[in-house]
């Protein structure tokens, strides 16, 4: 059977080849093979659909081709636009040379030029810039991206100037948001801001190790990436004296400046005791001073609250302004931090 399908194709494809070479102004309407001139804006539908110039109105069939222009719906597996779509084009694979306006839908969808309308597919690509929206699983607008693009990976190497919202986001320069787990933008400008889990900024961005002093961990050590507005903190502290001594965790923080010199750091992050199950949640409310380019001193009163395992002694803090426990497992501290920070970026 596959062997006389195949055998079918061959025939419909080596007899459209002569009907070309003969005459492609003569309309050829065979249901299995279509074939129709410029000017013959009637719907075509059949196996394979081929429009010779500009086409207007519909192809349904399993292989749609226009060598230009093309205002309608091209429904199949593949579709094919050679000029501009103003439209809908809606199968397994979308191609147009042009410009989209209108919407691809489908596994692939690509067009050449930019995107004035959608793409809804597994991997959509503008190999120029984005006016639209773009949701998929692989999103690329290869030059500026002036819609949203909602996806796994989003990539625009050049510019944001929409939206991106993804697992994972990138960019040139960000002007506006991106909304993911990772965030890469190479510059930032003033009014773009990436929020997530990480966020690396090239140029413009925060980055820097801290080293600090808490009442319940003698050591902590910390690494701040994102931006001055919004950052990823990951943690690790330690206390010899502590039966389960090391704890890590992460959270998010915001340096608020206050003039050149002096800015206000709220921070909250969350810490797990290794080797049990106890954990604790702290909010640090810090003022911060710049020392010079690369270093900047912070400190200032933290709440935290501390569960632990049932049965188990609450962690036994330095020192403290204010606890309180409740129930068995949970307890409310009041306490002071102060750390060192090196700036890693400009």
């Amino acid at each position: 059977m596959k062997k006389i399908l195949i055998l079918a194709a061959a025939l419909i494809l080596t007899y459209s080849q002569q009907a070309f070479s003969q005459n492609d102004s003569i309309p050829l309407y065979t249901v299995l093979y279509n074939q129709a001139p410029e000017g013959f804006d009637y719907p075509l539908i059949g196996l394979i659909n081929h429009g010779i110039g500009s086409h207007k109105g519909a192809q349904i069939g399993l292989i749609n081709m226009n060598r230009q222009d093309f205002l309608g719906a091209q429904l199949g597996f593949l579709n094919t636009s050679g000029g501009d779509l103003n439209g809908l084009q809606a199968g397994f694979v979308n191609t147009v040379v042009g410009n989209v306006t209108g919407l691809q839908t489908g596994f692939i969808n690509t067009t050449a030029e930019s995107l004035r309308g959608s793409q809804l597919g597994f991997i959509n690509t503008a190999v120029k810039e984005s006016n639209g929206l773009q949701v998929g699983f692989i999103n690329t607008s290869a030059k500026k991206l002036d819609g949203a693009q909602i996806g796994f990976v989003n990539t625009s190497p050049e510019e944001v100037t929409g939206a991106q919202i993804g697992f994972v986001n990138s960019t040139g320069k960000l002007s506006t948001i991106q909304l993911g787990f990772l965030n890469y933008a190479d510059s930032l400008d003033d009014s773009g801001v990436p929020i997530g889990f990480l966020s690396i900024i090239r140029h413009g961005g925060y980055q820097a190790i801290e080293m600090g002093y808490t009442e319940l961990f003698t050591y902590n050590l910390a690494a701040k990436i994102g931006i001055p507005a919004l950052y990823t903190t990951l943690n690790a502290a330690y206390n010899p004296d502590f039966q389960d001594s090391w704890a890590l965790g992460a959270g998010f923080g915001s340096n608020i400046a206050v003039g050149p010199i002096f800015f206000v750091n709220p921070e909250a992050y969350y810490l797990h005791q290794l080797k049990s199950e106890n954990y604790l949640v702290r909010f640090n409310f810090n003022f911060g001073v710049n020392i010079g380019r690369r270093f900047q001193l912070v400190a200032g009163p933290s709440a935290t609250w501390t569960r632990i395992e049932s049965g188990e002694q609450f962690l036994d803090p330095q020192f403290y302004f204010h606890r309180e426990s409740f129930d068995w497992d949970d307890e409310l501290l009041v306490g002071f931090n102060a750390a060192l920070r090196i700036k890693l970026s400009n």
